[in-house]
């Protein structure tokens, strides 16, 4: 028994051991501050003067990029950390990882900066900032900004990568010529605002994409690469003030990196400890998340947000983890909602809470804010326009394609856009004209409706008509009507009855020859007296012998002179 127990301990001796050089914290050997500017903060267990240098060279990267981007504060949707280890950091599978609620980037002191991290800044920068450019533009300017050199405040630009090609020599001959220095600003500019290629290169520089183009192969060939300093912003290092990092803080920021089972267990210490419990659940869930663990993952969110989480990370993923189903997708939207508040700067939520929404308006709003948050989406503008072709509302859904083609990474789809751009106008053209068939398929119906209601009428005219004279009045019509008293008689020949919807309109040719025509407007309320077979019908009648009493009142519309209070058939 004492051996096994031997044994356990030597092994749990051996994984704490493994730990700790997976995570330098857990040893609580070295010291961490902080220091923050822009969307950057720094973690560093280097010393203050390395963390406070190291956060100069990456606000000054942002800067240049700015500069050339003509966008003078470049920012990120989740802040990016950098750990500045003083030895032995961690490897991560990419220059720049997405970790628990930011970006995360590892770096030793007293080591270079990689040209792989400011690629991938580049990239990052140019995702959450800016609206698509031409392809071979972009690659040109991730190349130009992964070899930046900065030391202190001074900026250097153009160093040729390891293998410079034409995407770069384009870019790097439009920001380092003196000629073009300055100007490739104005060409991103106009590009980002969906300027005409053609019409952004003759803006920027007055030449043709094929004049710069044939002008860039000569640079590559010549390989005759300049540099070019680019003016800084002016800082300090002694201007990003100094913040401890607690213990607790500073093994939660390595656990983020997501190493596996080193930051698994880490995170379930913190929650032992009870400390810095919803930021770990958070965590448990990312990785539970990776490892397909959907079921444990969904806990652990639901875990982190009954503790409280601030992270609009995870109210996103838990409700990505729900079902449609009316429980889980009410609860889903109202994580989306929250995860919207924590973070404004968020597209995904927006999205997410746009395919839960069965009200159409909400769907387009919530479609609108996504695009125009990630206006790099091609899935968020085509479901817009989309969204706005099922409303029917074709100006909107045309410029929702338009702004998908410019989000559209490849010709194909760039391509693919444009044809449901296109085809708009056909789309449109087809529903206004199935729309008058289908009001004048409705309108048919309902004036059969109306007819059928007037030959209803007719027939009850006639009934009453035919019952003749009522027993006990020895073959003498008694009328019944007992309103006020009619001024105007026609007696004469009842030659046509005019259906209109509910009304009808009598045309008596009087025995003076003249014609008039009389409105009845509600044939209930009219007074029959009369004997005899009488057969009536919309349209002409056969000259039988009428007596109308009616009230004068003109009806320009219909051109009758009076409205019918009774008729009597002799």
């Amino acid at each position: 028994m004492r051996l096994g127990r031997y044994h356990k301990s030597m092994r749990q001796l051996f994984l704490l051991g493994y730990l700790l050089w997976r995570l330098p914290l857990a040893a609580g050997s070295d010291h961490w501050t902080r220091f923050n500017s822009g969307p950057f903060e720094v973690f560093s267990s280097a010393g203050q003067k390395d963390g406070r240098e190291t956060l100069v060279r990456f606000e000054e990267f942002r800067h240049a990029l700015g500069q050339v981007l003509g966008d003078n504060d470049l920012e990120t949707p989740l802040p990016v950390r950098v750990m500045l280890f003083k030895s032995g950091a961690p490897e991560t599978p990419e220059p720049v990882i997405r970790g628990r609620d930011q970006y995360n980037l590892v770096l030793t002191a007293g080591k270079p900066i990689a040209p792989a991290v400011f690629a991938r800044l580049t990239q990052l920068f140019l995702e959450t900032n800016t609206a698509r450019m031409p392809e071979r533009l972009e690659r040109g300017l991730v190349e130009l900004f992964s070899t930046i050199q900065v030391t202190g405040i001074r900026i250097t630009l153009g160093e040729p990568p390891s293998h410079p090609d034409m995407d770069w020599a384009r870019v790097h001959l439009l920001a380092v010529d003196p000629q073009y220095t300055g100007n490739l600003r104005v060409l991103t500019y106009n590009l980002r605002k969906g300027v005409d290629e053609d019409a952004a290169f003759r803006n920027a520089f007055s030449k043709s994409p094929e004049q710069i183009e044939v002008e860039a192969q000569s640079h590559l060939a010549a390989g005759q690469f300049q540099v070019a300093s680019i003016s800084p912003l002016p800082m300090s290092a002694q201007d990003f003030p100094e913040r401890s990092v607690e213990p607790a803080a500073a093994q939660l920021a390595i656990a983020d990196l997501l190493l596996g089972d080193s930051s698994r267990n880490a995170y379930r210490d913190l929650i032992s400890q009870k400390t810095r419990v919803p930021e770990a659940y958070e965590g448990l869930g990312m990785l539970a998340l990776r490892a397909r663990q959907t079921d444990e993952a969904r806990q652990d969110f639901a875990a982190a947000m009954e503790a409280g989480s601030k992270s609009a990370n995870c109210y996103m993923e838990y409700a990505r983890l729900l079902s449609d189903n009316a429980p889980d997708n009410a609860k889903a939207l109202a994580a989306l909602v929250q995860a919207a508040k924590l973070n404004p700067k968020l597209a995904e939520p927006h999205f997410l809470m746009a395919q839960r929404q069965t009200d159409p308006p909400k769907r387009i709003q919530e479609l609108k804010q996504a695009a125009q948050l990630d206006a790099r989406n091609l899935t968020y503008w085509q479901a817009l326009a989309e969204a706005y072709l099922d409303a029917k509302d074709f100006p909107q859904a045309a410029q929702a394609w338009r702004s998908a083609e410019q989000a559209a990474a490849t010709p194909g789809d760039r391509a693919r856009m444009q044809r449901a751009r296109l085809q708009i106008e056909e789309q449109r053209l087809d529903w206004e004209a199935a729309e008058r068939q289908r009001k004048a398929d409705e309108q048919a119906r309902e004036i059969e409706k109306l007819k059928e209601q007037a030959r209803a009428d007719l027939h009850a005219l006639e009934a009453r008509a035919n019952q003749g004279a009522p027993a006990g009045t020895n073959g003498k019509v008694v009328p019944w009507w007992d309103g006020p008293k009619p001024s105007g008689v026609s007696t004469g020949a009842l030659k046509q009855v005019d259906c209109l919807g509910k009304r009808f309109r009598l045309v008596v040719v009087g025995d003076d020859g003249k014609t008039v025509k009389l409105l009845v407007t509600d044939p209930s309320q009219i007074a029959i007296t009369g004997g005899g077979e009488l057969t009536l019908g919309c349209g002409a009648q056969h000259d039988r012998r009428v007596k109308v009493e009616f009230f004068p009142k003109t009806n320009a519309r219909l051109a009758t002179t009076g409205e019918v209070a009774t008729i009597e058939f002799q």
